[in-house]
């Protein structure tokens, strides 16, 4: 990843840490009824971010390494996971982990996954399981508000003015979440599966400010551009109640690397 897209994410620790949200409990139940960890297993995590993916994992007590170049965010992160000793944070990207003896018997990616070059990460994640060995990506996309029809096309108005080029949001479904788990079977993977999940969280303006620091292509506005539509739906919050719903759709993608052939 470019360093200036890292120092996007990193210089926002702090909101990203307060404003983004965590992930349903039943993904981690399919996750771990897919591929059963133990403390004899061992987890290597993309993109740790400050660790709100980390943790269901953690608690199996499987040997687990978390990747995180942001130094504000590894901080973050090794403050959140503190208390537990089988947690190792290795601040570096993918491109750049250096691990002689791999075999991981998971790798997985929370919301990180898509911002790296396909080929490459797939690839790459093949080479780092061991055979039989399990790969999950999993993503959160944040939808309008639907309890509020009013704010969300007044919120609309501005997007089209500062961010047009996002075009009209459109909710994933699940042919969508189908098709991106299939991807993983170009790259040799099999056994894919895949779910869908719901969730929705409040935002008070000031916390909806807090959470737009956190996205890349707000922040890649020009400052008067960013200023305007910021203000424009801090205002738009406070006439329409002072609070944003925001619907997420969560995706899940499983995989497996195939199991060595049987010894004859």
């Amino acid at each position: 990843m470019p360093a200036e897209f890292e120092r996007t994410f990193d210089n926002a620790a702090r909101e990203y840490e307060a404003t983004r949200p965590g992930y349903p409990p039943a993904l981690y139940g399919a996750l771990l009824r897919y591929q059963p960890l133990s403390p004899q297993s061992r987890v290597l995590e993309i993109g740790l971010g400050t660790g709100k993916a980390a943790g269901p994992v953690l608690q199996t007590g499987c040997q687990f390494i978390g990747l995180e170049p942001g130094g504000n965010l590894a901080a973050l992160a090794a403050q959140r996971l503190r208390g537990f000793a089988n947690f190792r944070l290795s601040q570096t990207t993918l491109q750049d982990f250096c691990c002689p003896n791999a075999g991981f018997d998971l790798v997985y990616a929370a919301t990180a996954f898509h911002w790296l070059p396909e080929e490459y990460a797939y690839r790459r994640v093949y080479d780092l399981l061991r055979p039989g060995g399990a790969f999950a990506r999993f993503a959160y996309r944040a939808g309008p508000d639907k309890r509020r029809p009013a704010l969300t096309e007044e919120v609309d108005g501005y997007y089209q003015q500062a961010l047009s080029q996002k075009g009209k949001y459109r909710e994933l479904q699940e042919e969508d979440v189908r098709a991106r788990a299939a991807l993983a079977e170009r790259y040799g993977f099999t056994q894919t599966a895949w779910r869908l999940y719901h969730m929705q969280k409040d935002f008070t303006a000031e916390e909806y400010m807090a959470l737009l620091r956190t996205y890349r292509d707000h922040m890649a506005l020009d400052p008067a551009s960013r200023q305007r539509l910021f203000e424009g739906i801090y205002g738009a919050i406070q006439r329409h109640g002072g609070v944003m719903t925001v619907y997420y759709t969560v995706d899940l993608e499983l995989a497996r690397k195939p199991a060595a052939p049987a010894a004859r």
